[in-house]
């Protein structure tokens, strides 16, 4: 059976541990306790052992309390049914994750970035390394199945490459992929979105190391999935 202790040998890890990794670890000791499904803990049982571990520690008692919190209120444990509300048991989600030993931090990039907000075409590559924290690298995967997909759209050849390419594809007047009936000024304005995007998130991924942060990745990917959208609705029938 899991304890805390079996990841934080003092209070001061403990309570220095971030909320992420503090909830996957209280969610492990809670999986191993709670194997059927009358099994039950209660939340003042779970304190009284966390105190006497960590020597009366206010502190880790706490940070405890904030992963309790953040289990509960996400979905990861909820009250038992047969019991008052002290007594808590794993959620078929907590099961999950305890069983199958998901990271927590998946879950988190599944919550930021789901499957459903973005183009299918993105997931099996740019959603996959956004998961693995490679966030440069789906940055500009996303963006190179955009060119890619402008290029086949628009029946160019492989000679036409970034910026080039968007504006040849999207010309006002005679690009293959642009709205005839669109008003002029329209027409121009999404050559330039197209352009600025790949020229703005595809270039500077390819020359060099950007260093995105997570919700930086995030808002690039859902603009190419965005423009990938519109290439869609420009191909011929």
């Amino acid at each position: 059976m899991a304890n805390l202790k079996d990841f934080y040998t003092t209070a001061a890890q403990l309570y220095e541990a971030p909320l992420l990794e503090l909830s996957q670890h209280v969610l492990q000791v809670l999986g191993s306790k709670l194997q059927r499904p009358h099994d039950s803990e209660c939340a003042h049982n779970f304190f009284l052992s966390v105190q006497a571990d960590y020597d009366g520690c206010e502190q880790a008692l706490l940070a405890c309390s904030e992963a309790w919190s953040w289990l509960y209120s996400n979905g990861f444990i909820c009250q038992h049914p047969n019991h008052e509300a002290q007594w808590i048991s794993l959620t078929r989600l907590g099961k999950r994750h305890y069983e199958k030993a998901i990271p927590l931090k998946n879950w988190m990039a599944d919550r930021l970035l789901p499957e459903e907000m973005i183009h299918p075409a993105l997931q099996p590559m740019a959603l996959r390394l956004y998961k693995q924290e490679l966030f440069d690298t789906a940055v500009f995967e996303a963006f190179k199945l955009l060119e890619v997909s402008i290029r086949q759209a628009a029946g160019l050849g492989d000679e036409w490459l970034g910026t080039k390419l968007a504006a040849r594809a999207f010309n006002p007047e005679s690009g293959p992929l642009t709205d005839s009936a669109a008003e002029a000024g329209e027409r121009q304005a999404l050559m330039s979105l197209m352009c600025g995007a790949i020229g703005s998130y595809k270039n500077p991924q390819s020359h060099r190391h950007v260093g995105l942060d997570a919700s930086e990745a995030r808002e690039m990917i859902i603009m190419a999935s965005h423009l990938l959208k519109i290439v869609d609705s420009r191909r011929p029938a």
